[in-house]
């Protein structure tokens, strides 16, 4: 990495330097305030900041060596289970299942809905109607996208009101600052609400760049802070808005040092609505780990992001299971306002069942009337 050191009055002036030395993807390292006394004048204060990028290495840094033997260890595990499966014959598990069932058994498992989770959700469906009533395919399909409903806990869309204050949390790369950018637009400009950004990622200066562009053509205000304190003090005065939105920075969730210092934030403002912001292309192991990492600052709700770079939806009902939350929002491309739906229980059984392939956006679901 690349590190340089600058000093200055203030922190625009020592960004814009940043900068044109180091290019947008800078992120800044140390920020201190200090007092330097001159000569025979009053003390004046001034900003010393530690800013570094990154440079193109052949060395792959651990985070990524760990994540690679975690995929190799993944793939090894699979490899054995194959193997220790019978070549024929109905295995112990599905004799349980009535003939009509099995296969949507092992098309569940190829969307990778955990087999213990597909056995046990199946078994309890099967209870409520007669193997004649499963004969049809598009009977059972649309009988278990209902039943699968009960398993897909659903939010709402977030309520503006009363100075609403909605953090959004996730790791590098989900899309918090443009699902902000979608949301605001929409409850700006649609909705006519009084809205507010803020932002505490300083970590990379080309975000906080993206985010004061969109707040410039939405027409809203938009506040970066520091501290926990900052924050509160830029929370109440933004008292008088609907509601506020507040972008965060994306980082490993596994670095404890970084996830300590965005827990503080949380910790001085506990009024705050946290909405956790996962990739739809992650396994569901992964997806645990990282839910486990960032529910320390008390997850309330998630969104599932990139559900266009996804071919299965498996991981989406493993994730509600084990992590039991409800899902608020679904993002399916980066268009902004556009690209952004309302979580809703059908459309989601509807995914984990048909896949992408066959399965229909909310819009068409509006159009149509939907499974209503």
């Amino acid at each position: 990495m690349k590190v340089k050191r600058y000093e200055g009055a203030t922190i625009k002036e020592i960004i814009e330097r940043i900068k044109l030395d180091l290019g947008p993807e800078a992120t800044v390292l140390f920020i201190k305030e200090f007092s330097r006394k001159r000569f025979l004048r009053k003390k004046i204060k001034r900003l010393e900041v530690i800013a570094g990028v990154e440079e193109q290495s052949r060395q792959v840094d651990s985070a990524k060596l760990e994540l690679i033997h975690y995929q190799l260890k993944q793939l090894k595990d699979s490899v054995d289970t194959m193997a220790q499966r019978p070549v024929s014959g109905l295995s112990e598990k599905d004799s349980c299942l009535r003939p009509c069932l099995r296969q949507m058994k092992n098309k569940l498992c190829a969307g990778e809905v955990e087999e213990e989770y597909a056995l046990e959700i199946l078994k309890k469906f099967q209870q409520r109607f007669t193997e004649r009533e499963l004969m049809d395919p598009a009977v059972l399909e649309t009988n278990l996208i209902k039943h699968l409903t009960h398993f897909l806990e659903t939010a709402g869309p977030i309520i503006a009101g009363n100075n609403r204050i909605v953090a959004f949390i996730g790791p590098t790369g989900v899309g918090k600052t443009t699902t902000i950018a979608k949301l605001a637009a929409n409850f700006s400009l649609m909705e006519r609400k009084r809205v507010a950004l803020i932002t505490i990622d300083t970590y990379r200066i080309a975000a906080v760049d993206q985010l004061k562009t969109y707040a410039e053509i939405i027409g809203i205000p938009i506040e970066v802070v520091f501290n926990p304190q900052e924050l509160s003090a830029s929370i109440n005065r933004n008292k008088d808005k609907d509601l506020i939105f507040i972008d965060t920075a994306g980082s490993n969730p596994f670095d404890t040092e970084r996830m300590s210092d965005l827990k503080k934030f949380f910790m001085e403002n506990p009024d705050i609505e946290t909405h956790l912001l996962v990739s739809m292309t992650t396994k569901t192991k992964e997806l645990l780990a990282i839910f486990n990492c960032y529910n320390k600052m008390n997850v309330h709700k998630v969104i599932f992001t990139k559900l266009d770079e996804a071919t299965t939806y498996g991981n989406m009902l493993n994730f509600a299971l084990k992590a039991k939350r409800p899902v608020s929002y679904l993002t399916t491309g980066q268009n902004v306002p556009d690209d952004i739906e309302t979580a809703d229980p059908e459309r989601l059984a509807c995914l984990v069942v048909k896949g992408k392939e066959e399965s229909v956006s909310q819009k068409q679901l509006e159009e149509t009337g939907g499974y209503r």
